[in-house]
């Protein structure tokens, strides 16, 4: 595994940014694109992981760094703001998919990245098959619930039952109607998957997590890959 190269993508704006992007060393031809939270960067545990994870089984992995610390986004209209993350993720897709010969994708995103995960799900997948990784995601959102139930493959939701941003209702109706989502929740865990003052609960929590999504990857992989061949 080569150390990350940087990407340069223009924003929605018309900013130019830094994205790192990782090769691995034996490719299984899928591309993932890493969506931060607003206040959770890729190098915080859930993120750092995920990524690692990815990597571990052979996936190129794409960090887009999102302008959503800007004053200009934090200043946007709710419309204007899905439009920039919309915006933002399709162009990070063009451009990951134009370093190599990819056949699948995943979109995981923690947070407002589930924001934009909803807004490009619809094109992603019909550019390729496409699995979703929904980090501590913003069901309150109706464009999260829309985007979770139109998906077409895989998906996986890892959440925090004490997180004020998970909505129980909502994720029971996205996995009666969505036969390929699995979700795990954590027991007292927050939008961090931390379950403040308790050491042990978080680190367990944590690891299961981290295990479920495990599963989760090889499955969908094995199940896409095979779909293909």
């Amino acid at each position: 595994m080569s150390d990350p190269r940087t990407l340069s993508l223009t924003d929605y704006t018309g900013q130019e940014g830094a994205n790192p992007f990782w090769t691995v060393d034996r490719p299984v031809g899928w591309l993932a694109v890493l969506l931060p939270g607003l206040d959770y960067s890729s190098d915080m545990p859930l993120l750092f992981f995920t990524r690692r994870m990815l990597l571990w089984r052979g996936v190129d992995v794409l960090n887009l760094n999102l302008g959503t610390r800007s004053a200009a986004f934090q200043g946007a209209s709710e419309t204007e703001q899905l439009a920039w993350l919309k915006a933002d993720v399709l162009a990070g897709i063009e451009t990951g998919l134009a370093q190599g010969e990819y056949r699948g994708l995943i979109l995981a995103g923690k947070s407002i990245g589930s924001l934009a995960i909803a807004g490009a799900v619809e094109q992603a997948q019909n550019l390729l098959p496409t699995a979703l990784v929904w980090l501590t995601p913003l069901l309150k959102w109706d464009v999260v619930l829309k985007a979770a139930l139109s998906a077409r493959g895989p998906q996986v939701y890892l959440c925090g039952d004490a997180d004020s941003t998970f909505v129980p209702e909502r994720l029971q109706q996205i996995l009666s109607a969505k036969p390929q989502a699995s979700a795990y929740v954590v027991k007292d865990a927050n939008h961090s998957l931390e379950v403040p003052g308790n050491d042990r609960a978080t680190f367990q929590g944590f690891s299961e997590a981290m295990q479920f999504l495990g599963k989760f990857l090889d499955a969908a992989l094995a199940q896409i890959n095979g779909n293909l061949a």
